[in-house]
């Protein structure tokens, strides 16, 4: 029975999520502009630290921080890219079942 409410819990809230992500796409592609934006950002600082600076620690610093920044462009996009997506998704999967 406790299951049972847990499960139904996690549904609503996942219904809920859906709604909040998915109701405004161009908030969602604005979101997976500035993450392809802020990768690219990250990608140009790794590939400036690799051929302009010496081999140095300040060069594999600067490199990590391109990383970062790269790696923080990965997950603005994916989140814009998932709200766009998210809610048709969950509403092909939800009719489905009835």
């Amino acid at each position: 029975m406790s299951q049972r409410k847990s499960f139904l819990k996690f549904r609503k809230q996942l219904h809920q999520l859906a709604l909040r992500l998915g109701n405004n796409p161009k908030l969602a592609f604005s979101r997976l502009l500035q993450g392809i934006l802020v990768f690219l950002f990250g990608a140009l600082i790794l590939i400036i630290s690799d051929r302009v600076l010496t081999n140095s620690l300040q060069q594999e610093m600067i490199a990590l921080l391109g990383v970062i920044i790269a790696g923080i462009g990965v997950i603005m996009t994916l989140v814009g890219y998932l709200s766009m997506s998210l809610l048709r998704l969950y509403h092909m999967i939800n009719n489905k079942d009835k």
